[in-house]
């Protein structure tokens, strides 16, 4: 095919047509705002992808095995601003995953980095040895780009100032227009045409395809499945995934394109799991000296959101409770040559949160609140404010849980804190001690984190009570920190919402971290919602959590700032101040088929269905066999006669429809 054959079959293309059977959906979107990876010689290409983040799901076993996928969607944008001999167009798709190893691999000690790949996918969208090539460019979309006019509607007249050369070289000043047409074609033929060029065979014996100016756009998706690795970065280990686009120009001084594109795996809970709205309980006693109920909402919680924790401290004798301290641990191992070489790092340990008796609460990221509800030994007038968050109370400053020695106002203490865990920001600018990585599930790079509660406690000696012992008690659990980016708006499809309701769209951050950037307009109900029938005539309190139909309930440590207000949490319902009358109460329909009456369970005994069952089975059977009868293990019959009877047995009479 010639070079004219090609500008023919691109300009006879319309913008926005498919070519190839493919879908136009990213064809038909503005390529002017994407940034190139790689430009050289009129020639340039961009990669733009449907979705930029993919998230995978599930962290167990089992949960993987259900064999779940995710789409990778995107297109390859090729820009021509010249003609250009291409000889291939592909896009590659890699995953590779790297462990560095400072002390050498075991046991040659030879080798310091395990390099693995995960995958690998190859796109071949063109090329210049496949039958098809002779056909065109294998493009879904084309759209040629529209350039200056080569001649005018008069006849006799051009602007082409290589054609004015010739008619004055070869002496024909005024030529016809048939002639001035084939002069001005000679033309176009010459430049089309490199030196060595003679624009006959087919695009397989030339080894390229020219591609005139112009926008191709190559569409493609790949299934990704959930078992793979997310994507890792960590100070010895990384788990990488792009995508490769690889341009082959011919000629000798016509450099190949290659630009990469990095492609975000994020590894998210499962849809069917509870972990963000299935909270951790713990309930024990303290050598009789305390009883604690410690419950933390959720077992899952992505980073920059924080972590509501809800404390319950009865004292059963003359104990203090002197300050409380939240850590967050994490462990990194690393393996290699199918886990026989095993690194264990350090264990990180974090103080999240802190609070003294003498102080006002501490935190180590900016964010975190606690207040509190019940006890504390603070004073009727103060109740109120201390709720809110107030820590400027009067209270003791020696016992969080109140002055004990007195009779009055003894009883438990109820907190609850906000702990802030870090976010992109705060990690950024400190050093790498402050910083966390998300939970990972690759066999070689494996990240977890345990929550640590650490309460400072005394009790009097023994032996001598003026003088008090002190203990410390630990509680550990484990906890899955998420990726910023794995919030609930991002992973949780939104709620339905009714009929009459209008739904607004606001913006929403690209993760949950304080401050993040904003993305791209979605509907402003994300998270679960509640539509009640008549919320005119429904008055419902905030501290309340209602449901509606299978729609998953709404966590409460999501720190979406487009929610509202973050969902308190209680270790015991606070009973209702104004309860409504007993006569306000609606009683229940009537049942359609009412039990029978216990006069017609017994027809023709005088005594009636209510006579005492005993006595009626005496005169059936006799006394003296009512007393074998209760030594022996025998059934005895409910109902007098000969058989066992019961009371379904009875027939009773059923209602017509549509009578009562």
């Amino acid at each position: 095919m010639g070079a004219r054959e090609a500008t023919r079959t691109a300009s006879n293309t319309s913008a926005g047509s498919t070519t190839n059977g493919g879908s136009t959906a990213f064809g038909a979107a503005d390529l002017s705002d994407v940034k190139p990876l790689a430009s050289a010689n009129g020639v340039s290409i961009s990669i733009t992808l449907a979705e930029p983040i993919l998230f995978l799901q599930g962290f167990d076993q089992s949960e993987l095995g259900n064999r779940t996928t995710t789409m990778l969607r995107g297109s390859l944008h090729l820009k021509v601003s010249k003609s250009a001999k291409i000889k291939t167009v592909s896009l590659n798709f890699r995953g590779r995953a790297e462990t560095e190893w400072p002390e050498g691999i075991p046991p040659k000690k030879t080798d310091f980095k395990d390099k693995e790949s995960i995958m690998n996918h190859t796109w071949p969208f063109f090329n210049a040895q496949f039958q098809t090539a002779e056909y065109g460019t294998g493009a879904d979309t084309v759209r040629p780009l529209k350039g200056p006019s080569t001649s005018t509607k008069e006849l006799g007249v051009s602007t082409n100032p290589a054609v004015d050369h010739l008619r004055r070289s070869s002496g024909a000043a005024n030529l016809s227009p048939k002639e001035a047409k084939r002069l001005s074609l000679q033309v176009t033929q010459s430049r089309s045409f490199g030196k060595g060029d003679s624009g006959t065979g087919s695009v397989a014996q030339k080894g390229y395809r020219n591609f005139t100016p112009g926008d191709y756009v190559y569409n493609f998706e790949l299934p990704i499945d959930s078992r793979l690795p997310e994507t890792i970065d960590v100070e010895l280990g990384k788990v990488k995934y792009e995508l490769e686009a690889t341009i082959e120009r011919a000629g000798a001084f016509r450099a190949n394109l290659i630009g990469s594109k990095e492609v975000t795996l994020i590894r998210a809970p499962s849809e069917g799991s509870l972990e963000q709205v299935e909270p951790i309980a713990i309930s024990r006693n303290w050598e009789d000296q305390l009883h604690y109920d410690i419950v933390i909402s959720g077992k899952s919680f992505p980073l920059g959101a924080q972590v509501p924790i809800a404390f319950k401290l009865t004292p059963l004798a003359k104990v203090q409770c002197h300050r409380i301290k939240v850590f967050l641990t994490e462990n990194i191992q690393y393996y290699t040559l199918n886990k026989r070489v095993h690194r264990l790092e350090p264990t990180r340990k974090i103080q999240l949160f802190e609070k003294r008796a003498d102080a006002p609460s501490s935190s180590a990221f900016s964010g975190s609140s606690m207040r509190i509800t019940a006890g504390g030994g603070i004073d009727y007038d103060g109740r109120e404010a201390a709720a809110r968050g107030d820590e400027n109370v009067p209270r003791d400053t020696t016992n969080l849980l109140g002055n004990l020695e007195g009779g009055h106002n003894v009883g438990p203490t109820e907190m609850e804190f906000s702990v802030q865990l870090p976010s992109c920001q705060t990690m950024s600018e400190r050093d790498k001690g402050h910083s966390v990585h998300f939970d990972t599930t690759y066999h070689n790079i494996q990240v977890n984190h345990w929550i640590k509660i650490v309460m400072r406690l005394s009790k009097p000696d023994q032996i001598d009570p003026t003088k008090r012992r002190h203990f410390e008690i630990s509680i550990d659990s484990p906890l899955h920190i998420l990726s910023c980016r794995a919030t609930q708006a991002n992973i949780a499809l939104p709620a339905y919402t009714s009929p009459e309701s209008v739904t607004l769209l606001t913006e929403h951050a690209e993760c949950g971290c304080p401050g993040a950037q904003r993305r791209r307009n979605s509907p402003s109900s994300l998270l679960p919602q509640v539509q009640t029938p008549d919320e005119s005539t429904t008055n419902f309190s905030n501290d309340e959590t209602f449901s509606a139909g299978l729609t998953r309930p709404q966590a409460a440590h999501i720190n979406d700032p487009n929610s509202g207000s973050v969902r308190p949490i209680h270790l015991l319902r606070s009973p209702s101040f104004n309860p409504p009358a007993f006569e306000d109460t609606e009683p229940p329909p009537p049942m359609i088929t009412p039990p029978p009456q216990y006069d017609s369970i017994v027809p023709g005994d005088p005594r009636g269905g209510l006579a005492d069952y005993f006595s009626r089975l005496a005169d059936e059977v006799g006394d003296d066999e009512v007393d074998s009868i209760s030594r022996s293990r025998m059934e005895v019959p409910l109902t007098p006669g000969g058989r066992i009877n019961r009371s379904m047995d009875e027939r009773r009479t059923w209602l017509p429809l549509g009578q009562r």
